[in-house]
């Protein structure tokens, strides 16, 4: 994140938290704590596979889908913190923000193009990544019997928000050259779904639960790409070649682990 859009993001948490009255801030409460997640399997795209300067193209490939590049994400893990007011005693409402770091993906892509990379009709493609986000949640906390007795209180959460994902260039390797795409970020809409448990000790309660997130796209930026050799003397000239964006998926699944602190 560069120093404009860490600017904006403390206005809005600043304007956030002035706009709380004195009086709910005796009931609000502050969570903070780790984030550990899997990606899914993603597929980048032409984001228009008809156009001159596209990478991948329309044809369909050998495994019968649209021509682009499968990519397996590493683990994203990362922190959240949040604020959040009970609006009645069992639902609360809370404002919060994931910082992601570095994440990376490597995949395998089929470029028949022999300008864009040589002679090779395979190449090992990897990028890294790093993520904000900020999410308005409600939290259910669910009341059973059998724990009434119990510091455990089961709860359900959904919310929506915006993410920023940033990629870096994108580097296509094949034996002899490398195609570097360049990167871009993107701000999309994305929301979430989980389900956990708290255990209350006095004001505080631990919080564990599973997490669903749909984050949006990830984007690479319309641009000058480059072809470069990656051995000495590959007889073939390097290029700075116009390229189209390409465009992904982001959705992941995983655990959280947050400490929650009521005033």
């Amino acid at each position: 994140m560069n120093r404009s859009d860490t600017i904006w993001l403390w206005i809005a948490l600043v304007t956030t938290a002035a706009a709380i009255p004195d009086s709910a801030l005796s009931q609000a409460y502050l969570r903070g704590g780790i984030l550990l997640d899997r990606a899914k399997d993603t597929r980048l795209q032409d984001s228009d596979c008809s156009s001159a300067d596209r990478l991948f193209g329309c044809e369909t490939g050998n495994d019968g889908t649209d021509k682009g590049s499968p990519v397996d994400f590493d683990a994203m893990t990362g922190w959240e913190v949040g604020v959040g007011y009970p609006m009645l005693p069992v639902l609360r409402l809370e404002l919060a923000v994931q910082y992601r770091p570095q994440f990376s993906f490597e995949g395998r892509a089929n470029l028949d193009n022999p300008v864009l990379m040589g002679l090779a009709t395979e190449q090992d493609v990897s990028a890294e990544l790093s993520m904000w986000s900020g999410l308005l949640a409600t939290y259910l906390d669910i009341s059973l019997p059998i724990l009434q007795f119990t510091p455990v209180s089961p709860f359900l959460g959904a919310g929506a928000g915006l993410s920023r994902i940033e990629i870096s260039d994108i580097r296509m390797d094949s034996p002899i050259t490398s195609l570097i795409v360049p990167g871009d970020h993107q701000v999309s809409f994305s929301w979430m779904l989980t389900a956990g448990v708290g255990v209350s000790l006095a004001n505080w309660t631990i919080d564990a639960a599973w997490r669903y997130t749909d984050h949006g796209d990830i984007e690479t930026a319309a641009g000058i790409g480059r072809r470069v050799c990656r051995i000495a003397n590959c007889g073939l000239p390097d290029l700075d070649l116009p390229l189209d964006p390409t465009i992904g998926s982001l959705q992941s699944q995983g655990f959280t682990l947050t400490l929650r602190y009521s005033f």
